[in-house]
């Protein structure tokens, strides 16, 4: 779902990236879209712009898979 930024607010992952008003979103979790809508934070797009920014296309940590560290500890290789 695209949305349009009403109001600035922080990114809730990883409370930094600010999101300010005019910005178009793609919201993939419509769950999170409806949320932000529903707090007036932003409302839905249909406007013909592209997206500038795209949330939740990332996976979540849990199944982000681990990259092995060159050099590690010996020990860790059995």
């Amino acid at each position: 779902m695209r949305l349009i930024v009403k109001q600035t607010f922080r990114d809730k992952v990883d409370h930094v990236t600010l999101y300010k008003d005019g910005t178009i979103l793609e919201v993939k979790d419509e769950e999170r879209a409806a949320d932000l809508v529903e707090r007036g934070l932003c409302a839905e797009y249909k406007g013909r712009k592209s997206a500038t920014v795209t949330l939740g296309d990332e996976a979540p940590a849990s199944e982000t898979p681990e990259t092995p560290v060159e050099g590690g500890d010996p020990k860790d290789e059995k």
